[in-house]
């Protein structure tokens, strides 16, 4: 093996471990190696013994001369040479001492290593596990030092050094909190040698009382403290003994061996640590105990007078034992008088911090301004102290509490000033200053608080950080949610779906999950992935049925049905929505208008067509879709086709736009007038013609508009009027069917007003110049019947022979009239 030849620097004992281990190097460095230490060979000597024994007998007379440096090299020569010498065990030893000496420390770390690991067993063994444990020990490294000085305690055969070694193993198991391990060992020290030959006796009957104590054997604890307060000999031990005993005697009741100790405790010199611990001991005791009540009734009664240099962590602990109580008024009144009466020592600082606790549980108004004074104050004197991060953190509660209630919501001025207070504080608090279970909720809220004062791009940050750090957290949902939407804010769309999808992946049942699904198909619908988005909101509506969203999801999967041309499927969707959510009602009713015209549901379409036309107006400034006037129009013919005229003068008329004739076509005006004169609404019909005569060039259709216009006046009894539109009919059409019943009317307004004899010449004009099997035998009956009116039977009687040779199966009507 090759051993390095670097140095390496010793560590110095730490403060927790003191206590007589300074003397630990100094004792293994001159403990003695006797015969009885030293392996036994496990074969005879070789030839060559007296060679070998002069080479390590040279390596042993240098390491006696302090020669360690030639001492290794002699050791490392008899190593090497004699690999299978009864001796190695030694030469191992020695060397690694030599290495120690050198200050070589890893050099020695490595040759002891390698004889424990090589031999096992031995005193050679211990004794070098022994020195490994001392160096692990002094370097804070108590678990390795634990392992060395077990194989010290059972490899060593010298009893003080034996003795020395369990002493410090326990130690050892005490210092990494085996307490229940460490107490045995403890004992068996104790037991190993009387008081006056065991150098440990006394420092382990502290430890074991402490560990009694710490361990819930109060008694025999007690009774250890007791012993030692009257058998210790030094100073420390012994004080530490007398009020530890004295504040365990008050616990368990023993009022006078409490008091005795105590006493004892009050004229320790000042400079003692424990003086001032006495002095507040029954109170200090109770409070340790948790016994707030007898905290404050001790302080009410004035029990114990303490002095002045205790008084500021008597007056601490009855604050404290207030605020735990909830008198938070009293604890006030404490934590002032501390802090303004001790404010350079601990107790006032930390009396000034349980003040923000306060302000900060009661969410006083003036928190802020403390808390940034705090902060600032302790700043300058102790710039590491946690105080001001905790400041810092109270701070940025309140704020973010103050916005997350505000009665004007989130996005108010009010609520973004108060949210970027929020996150102003959060960022000036340390992580590693703040106890763990403050770190999670403070990075999620200095996200949320970055965000809602619109710093979207640093609230991405901090809760990106958050997610990565904390993905499990019962917060987790919720960051994702946030940041999603401030993604969607920004119209990251993407960025937003990704986290929205992994949300209702990771947490289905979190609060948000139901958003997410929401959210989810919005952004597909947005990114018009219509089949996707349909599935994602069925997805929603399967999971949640009752969804606040459920009016939109129908709607968006009918709009996507729609878009997707599936007509059929999309009306119970669109129809479903606005039934659930009335603010869905126009969109909706509107869609299923025009797929039911693409499906040529005629009585469907007319049923919702008829409904969107007759909800109320939207109110002043709201702006209402209309409906496709091609599809009314459509309805109307439709409906005018099957007779159904009551319903086609409705649909007509609601997109016959009278302000603006010009705006409707003339083929809405004739069919609107028509349907208006089956229904016998004649002076409707007639505004209706008069507009689309107005549109109308062609003489023909000019021809039978007069001549229904005057029907129509006809039958208001304006004749007059009635008389002018046939004649201009007759203007329009000089022959031809329109042409003879123009002329029948203008006989029936002469008629009504009395001029038989003229009308009696119109009738007879289309009689015997037209043939027409249903106007003729008409005109040839009106005037059969103006002859017989007139006395002329003769003629009459003429023509009516006429009317029943060349039309023999005509039925003559009820009335000859126009039709009214």
């Amino acid at each position: 093996m090759t051993l390095l030849n670097n140095t390496f620097g010793r560590q110095p004992l730490t403060r927790e471990v003191a206590g007589g281990l300074a003397a630990i190097l100094i004792f293994c460095a001159t403990l003695p190696l006797s015969a009885q230490q030293v392996a036994q060979p496990v074969a005879q000597p070789v030839p060559e013994k007296a060679k070998i024994e002069d080479v390590l007998s040279y390596a042993d007379m240098l390491y006696g001369r302090d020669k360690f440096a030639l001492a290794a090299q002699q050791y490392q020569i008899f190593i090497q040479e004699q690999p299978q010498s009864p001796n190695l065990q030694i030469a191992w030893f020695r060397l690694g001492e030599c290495y120690l000496k050198a200050g070589q420390e890893d050099d020695a770390v490595t040759s002891f290593n390698f004889l424990i690991k090589t031999y096992k067993k031995g005193a050679f063994v211990g004794s070098g596990a022994y020195r490994l444990a001392v160096l692990r020990y002094n370097a804070g490294d108590f678990e390795n030092a634990l392992t060395y000085f077990k194989i010290a305690r059972d490899e060593l055969t010298a009893p003080e050094a034996k003795l020395q070694a369990r002493y410090y193993y326990a130690r050892s198991l005490q210092l990494t909190r085996q307490n229940k391990e460490a107490l045995a060992e403890f004992n068996l020290v104790l037991e190993a040698a009387p008081q006056e030959k065991n150098p440990f006796y006394e420092r382990c009957l502290l430890e074991t009382a402490r560990l009694s104590f710490d361990l819930g054997e109060t008694e025999k604890a007690l009774e250890k403290f007791i012993t030692l307060s009257e058998t210790a000999s030094t100073r420390e031990i012994k004080e530490e003994a007398i009020v530890r005993g004295g504040l365990l005697a008050s616990e368990v009741g023993q009022v006078e061996q409490s008091e005795k100790l105590l006493n004892q405790a009050l004229r320790f010199s000042d400079t003692s640590p424990w003086k001032s611990l006495a002095q507040v001991g029954a109170i200090f005791n109770a409070f340790t105990a948790e016994d707030y009540q007898k905290v404050v009734g001790l302080y009410n009664t004035g029990a114990y007078n303490t002095p002045n240099e205790s008084r500021a962590k008597l007056l601490l602990i009855v604050g404290h034992s207030y605020r735990i109580l909830g008198d938070l008024e009293s604890a006030l009144r404490l934590y002032s008088i501390v802090e303004g009466k001790f404010s350079d020592q601990k107790e006032g600082i930390e009396a000034g911090y349980r003040k923000l606790q306060i302000l900060h549980q009661t969410g006083d108004n003036l928190l802020p301004e403390f808390a940034g004074r705090f902060a600032e104050k302790q700043r300058k004197v102790d710039p590491e102290s946690s105080f001001i991060d905790m400041a810092y953190l109270m701070k940025a509660e309140w704020h973010f509490n103050q916005a997350d209630t505000s009665a004007s919501g989130p996005g108010s001025e009010f609520a973004i000033k108060h949210y970027t207070d929020a996150a102003n504080a959060y960022k000036k608090v340390r992580a590693d200053k703040i106890d763990e279970k403050y770190l999670e909720a403070r990075l999620y809220k200095q996200g949320w608080s970055e965000i809602e004062s619109n710093n979207r791009q640093d609230g991405i940050l901090t809760l990106s950080r958050f997610i990565q750090r904390y993905p499990n957290s019962k917060l987790a949902s919720s960051a994702l949610a946030k940041r999603a939407m401030a993604y969607q804010a920004q119209e990251d769309h993407q960025f937003a779906l990704g986290d929205y999808q992994d949300l209702a992946k990771r947490f289905p049942d979190a609060p948000e999950a139901e958003f997410a699904m929401q959210q989810i198909a919005l952004i597909l619908a947005h990114d018009r992935k219509i089949p996707e988005m349909i599935a994602a909101y069925e997805a929603l509506l399967a999971k949640f049925p009752e969804t606040d969203g459920a009016g939109e999801a129908h709607y968006w999967i009918g709009v996507g049905k729609f878009d997707l041309e599936d007509y059929k499927a999309s009306v119970p969707e669109l129809k479903k929505a606005r039934e659930i959510d009335p603010d869905y009602d126009d969109r909706a009713t509107l869609r299923m208008v025009i797929a039911l015209y693409q499906l040529e549901d005629v009585p469907a379409l007319a049923t919702e067509t008829k409904r969107y036309l007759e909800k109320p107006a939207p109110a002043k400034g709201e702006k209402r879709s209309v409906l496709p006037p091609q599809i009314i129009e459509y309805l109307g013919r439709k409906l005018a086709a099957e007779k159904n005229y009551k319903d086609a003068e409705y649909f007509l008329t609601a997109i016959a736009d009278t302000e603006k004739p010009k705006q409707t076509s003339a083929s809405i005006w004739r069919l609107l007038a028509e349907s208006r004169m089956e229904l016998k609404k004649h002076r409707e019909a007639i505004n209706a013609f008069d507009q689309y005569l107005l549109q109308t060039e062609k003489p023909s259709e000019r021809a039978s508009a007069y001549l229904e216009r005057g029907k129509a006046q006809y039958c208001l009894r304006d004749f007059d009027a009635s008389r002018q539109s046939a004649q201009e009919s007759l203007r329009s059409q000089k022959e031809g069917r329109t042409n003879a019943e123009a002329r029948l009317l203008l006989g029936d307004v002469a008629a009504a007003k009395g001029d038989l004899e003229q009308g009696l010449k119109e009738y007879l004009i289309v009689s015997q110049i037209f043939m027409d099997p249903e106007v003729t035998p008409k005109a040839l009956l009106k005037t059969v019947n103006a002859y017989r009116s007139l006395g002329n039977q003769e003629k009459a009687e003429q023509l009516n022979q006429e009317l029943t040779t060349k039309f023999p199966n005509f039925k003559a009507p009820k009335s000859l009239d126009p039709e009214c």
